[in-house]
């Protein structure tokens, strides 16, 4: 048990290292306007070249699509500039106990998880810059879509739209979760990362060399009293499976 709880304390540490972290860069980093970004850059490319401008910085604006227009999400069809959805199977699965009896257990697999990765612009008054989000998720995006839906087919495919997906037999499928994520255009929109034009192109992405990177709708002091709640709470969350554990060794040692 001992042992249990300091590897608890381990866990909490280390989320609240990660947490004081992204805090602390998100504070210590400045916000610009696009129109000072674009002036960086443009100094950086006259001295330098194109291709060799990075800044770490933050963006505030609304969030536009990218030049090939909206995209739609996947199980809503909804208008946005960036989506994310999961979809998990529930299902029972017959297994044998430590006497060798046949006994039934309800499991969970996730079989369909997907982020969208095409940029969008992020605008505030002084002008517009791409975001490139990778597989990152947006913070606070709205969830258009939690429904929970009985499995009726007794076979192992599932068709949601121009989803086709296929999961494993053998076990009862009981039903499906269905969620979904998305940023509106429009959308009040923050961004913490990494300004560079490797491609040519000025945007916000993950830092090149790794670091910090945000993207939210929530604003900057949401995102920071959220960290910081959460370094509290690790923090005494370690603190007190630390002394759980010192507690538990004590005790095996005076037995």
């Amino acid at each position: 048990m001992g042992l249990a709880c300091l590897v608890v304390a381990a866990c909490c540490a280390y989320l609240a290292r990660v947490a004081n972290t992204r805090a602390r860069a998100m504070e210590s980093t400045e916000t610009l306007p696009v129109q000072d970004l674009r002036a960086m850059h443009e100094a950086a490319a006259r001295a330098a070249g194109e291709g060799h401008f990075r800044y770490r910085c933050e963006v505030v604006g609304q969030s536009l699509p990218y030049n090939d227009g909206v995209l739609r999400s996947e199980l809503e069809n909804l208008e946005c500039v960036w989506h994310r959805h999961r979809i998990t199977r529930k299902y029972e699965e017959t297994y044998r106990d430590g006497n060798g009896g046949r006994r039934r257990r309800t499991r969970t697999e996730v079989v369909s998880e997907h982020t969208s990765s095409t940029a969008f612009f992020v605008a505030d008054a002084t002008g517009a810059i791409a975001v490139r989000p990778g597989n990152e998720s947006v913070i606070g995006a709205e969830k258009v879509l939690d429904r929970f839906d009985p499995h009726t087919d007794n076979g192992n495919r599932l068709e949601l739209g121009p989803l086709r997906l296929k999961f494993g037999g053998g076990d009862r499928t009981i039903g499906f979760r269905r969620e979904e994520w998305i940023v509106r255009p429009g959308s009040r929109f923050y961004v913490h990362g990494e300004a560079g034009d490797a491609d040519g192109l000025l945007a916000m992405a993950a830092p090149a060399e790794g670091g910090v990177f945000v993207m939210s709708v929530k604003t900057e002091e949401e995102l920071l009293r959220g960290e910081n709640h959460r370094v509290l709470a690790y923090g005494i969350g370690a603190g007190l499976a630390a002394i759980t554990a010192v507690a538990f060794f004590v005790l095996a040692a005076l037995r």
